[in-house]
């Protein structure tokens, strides 16, 4: 039987017009409510809230889901959630399942999230 891997950690650099956080190992059931948390400890006093899922190796749906629910909660107090999951990876995958750049948007790496906050884009 091999070793559960590593928590993830969730690393946390906020700028005066955005939070980013970037989630490194799996989220699933067994951490969303952490991710919820540091969201929310971020996210309130910025406009934008950018999670990166550059680094995160796992997605399930208690991890879509809690996505979900932070865009409903950051929209309503009036921060705009932008996402990172690069194409290939198996958070992008999980995420085009479930057409979330429908609903907030999707980048292919952080240079185009912060450059979307930046000139204001979607």
């Amino acid at each position: 039987m091999s070793p559960r891997p590593p928590a993830p950690r969730f690393v946390i650099r906020a700028s005066a017009d955005r939070a980013e956080l970037a989630v490194h190992g799996e989220l699933d059931a067994s951490n969303t409510v952490e991710l919820h948390d540091a969201v929310s400890r971020a996210g309130p006093g910025h406009g934008f809230c950018v999670i990166d899922l550059t680094r995160a190796t796992y997605l399930d749906s208690a991890g879509i889901n809690t996505l979900f629910r932070l865009h409903r909660e950051l929209t309503r107090a009036g921060i705009r959630l932008h996402l990172v999951a690069p194409t290939g990876s198996c958070p992008r995958y999980a995420l085009n399942l479930v057409c979330a750049h429908d609903v907030m948007p999707v980048h292919d790496g952080i240079a185009g999230a912060r450059a979307a906050v930046n000139g204001g884009g979607c």
